[in-house]
């Protein structure tokens, strides 16, 4: 203590200069001679100095703090003139236990707080320290509510994220001064996501914490496109039945080095439950991919869980409403919701690391059938030319067209080799139709990237387990079910209105080839066959999307579900939870 107070002898002395009359002030290092009758006049103005002295954050929530203790007289928040500890005990007790958050309690200055906190209640702090224990709290008070309500990082230092997020404003910061005089407990209890996704996630952080402390040898890798099938012996066998034991995928067995060294069915069994949680591919063979995972150590885990509830912290500006479609880019899959129920679940294809799918929230404003294809100028100097230098024909294959100032001109008249990021100057345009790299629907959505969902030419890509492979834009499994996803869903009493729709989705499957469905789909194409054909459906009402990354979450059977880092997003997020600290916020 004697430290600390020299500390603050030797802060007053170079701050005199800030005081309009430094000897009036001296009572602020002494100690305070009456803990049960402070001076509250004295107690504001050492308020008032430490929030003068003191080089908070230029964040808006200090500068909210700072103007709160302004507008009400420099009152004290915490210290009372008939002191009650009760408060500060309530708010340190869940600060101390912020580890079931992700960060921990040294992020919160919880040391320095407590060793204030201990003066307090020993009777030997001044009233400057009284003041700076007071501001400290309030700080303290207000970041961690602010953290558990609106998220403690800002995504928008990410490059990948661009949706806008609600954050902590001076009518927050008010209601959690209001809320801390008179219903501290309740409030801080009432503050923490409430979503079943979050509940889930802090319990299965819970369950990994119990064998963070278990050890576990490293599984070897397996030499370059080596595989161990079925029936075979490998030295990795034991080590991988270990592993499972330690997690319950596998019934713990003393014997384990003994009892596994053949790939059996019952260790197929219990590889493939982990790989359902890990997002791995189910086969009857094991590869670097599965070792990798098992390698991963529980504290890797549960870090996994910490950024990804972080994540649910953040609550967008604009609410999804009941019904909207969601694509987590980390899992490479789409999920249409209705009423929080998922509808319809498809896997897609996203950008890869080079070309990042941005995460963003829009609406689904149109459908447009047959679409073509205006190649960005980043893939004709990257790619394409690169092809048409060895083959001018790929044109003509994949029906391409060129353009030079609004003309069509035959590929095989452009010197390709020429082509750089500093000359591009020709358009190309691939045709509608079944060869189209966007297929034969796309869905549009207002956002400054120029990504939308499509249909693609190329099926096969669905099947395999990367499937980060597109310049950006998302690739969908199931564009027809996703178009019928889009349309109103009308009471059965609507009966035009059904038809209607009905006779558009026929017009719409009449377009790309496919035979209609509906018995008014069938009388309309007899009778008048021109109308049938569509390029276009405007959406009424417009259909939210949001484009998520979630690396760790619960899926609809309530099991965690662990993801590939594909854009290393995790890592960055990780690094800004470890660097959180009150001083900078």
């Amino acid at each position: 203590m004697k430290h600390f107070k020299l500390s603050i002898c030797i802060t007053i002395f170079l701050s005199l200069p800030l005081l309009s009359n430094a000897s009036s002030n001296s009572f602020l290092f002494d100690s305070v001679p009456d803990y049960k009758n402070l001076n509250t006049s004295r107690l504001e103005s050492a308020i008032k100095f430490e929030l003068t002295i003191t080089n908070y954050s230029p964040d808006a929530k200090s500068i909210y703090i700072k103007r709160w203790y302004e507008t009400h007289s420099f009152q004290s928040i915490w210290i009372q003139s008939s002191i009650n500890n009760h408060k500060i005990d309530t708010l340190l007790n869940f600060i101390s236990h912020v580890s079931v958050h992700g960060l921990k309690p040294d992020q919160f200055d919880y040391n320095t707080i407590s060793n204030l906190y201990n003066g307090l209640k020993n009777e030997k702090l001044t009233y400057l320290e009284l003041a700076r224990l007071d501001t400290k709290l309030s700080n303290i008070y207000i970041q961690y509510c602010a953290g558990l309500k609106y998220g403690f990082i800002n995504p928008g230092i990410f490059e990948a994220y661009h949706k806008s997020i609600q954050k902590a404003d001076s009518v927050f910061i008010g209601k959690s001064f209001n809320e801390e005089k008179t219903h501290l407990l309740k409030y801080l209890s009432r503050l923490q996501p409430k979503t079943k996704s979050y509940l889930s996630l802090q319990a299965e952080k819970d369950n990994f914490m119990k064998f963070v402390d278990s050890t576990f040898t490293p599984i070897p890798l397996l030499t370059y496109k080596q595989t161990v099938k079925l029936g075979e012996y490998n030295p990795v066998i034991p080590l991988i039945a270990r592993r499972l034991m330690i997690t319950g995928e596998l019934p713990y067995d003393p014997l384990y080095s003994t009892s596994y060294q053949i790939f059996n069915r019952r260790l197929l069994k219990a590889l493939n439950l982990f790989r359902i949680k890990t997002g791995l591919l189910l086969d009857e063979e094991i590869g670097n991919s599965t070792i990798n995972a098992l390698n991963m150590t529980f504290a890797e885990y549960i870090n996994k869980i910490d950024v990804n509830m972080e994540r649910l912290r953040w609550i967008p500006v604009s609410a999804l409403g009941k019904k909207y479609i969601r694509v987590n880019v980390a899992d490479m899959t789409l999920s249409a919701f209705k009423n929080d129920t998922v509808a319809l679940n498809m896997r897609v294809c996203v950008g890869r690391q080079k070309n990042m799918t941005p995460l963003l929230q829009s609406k689904i404003f149109e459908l447009v059938i047959n679409p073509t294809w205006t190649v960005p100028n980043s893939i004709i100097v990257k790619e394409i030319a690169r092809i048409a230098i060895k083959d001018v024909s790929y044109f003509e294959r994949n029906h391409i067209r060129v353009y030079l100032q609004g003309k069509e001109i035959e590929p095989s008249t452009v010197d390709w080799t020429k082509i750089n990021v500093n000359h591009q100057p020709y358009k190309m345009v691939q045709d509608s139709g079944s060869a189209n790299s966007l297929g034969r629907i796309k869905f549009n959505f207002q956002n400054a990237f120029s990504v939308y969902l499509h249909d693609t030419n190329s099926k096969g890509a669905f099947k395999h387990h990367d499937r980060a492979i597109s310049h950006g834009c998302v690739r969908v499994e199931k564009p027809l079910e996703l178009v019928n996803f889009c349309f109103p869903d009308l009471d059965p009493i609507y009966k035009t209105r059904i038809q209607k729709n009905d006779l558009l989705k026929d017009k719409i499957r009449h377009s790309i080839d496919l035979s209609v469905l509906s018995k008014t789909g069938k009388e309309t194409l007899k009778s008048n066959p021109n109308i049938m054909k569509i390029k276009r459906v405007v959406l009424n009402p417009y259909i939210p999307i949001v484009m998520d990354y979630q690396t760790c979450f619960i899926n609809p059977k309530g099991k965690i579900q662990f993801r590939n880092d594909i854009y290393k997003l995790d890592s960055l997020l990780s690094k800004q939870l470890t660097a959180f600290n009150l001083h900078k916020n």
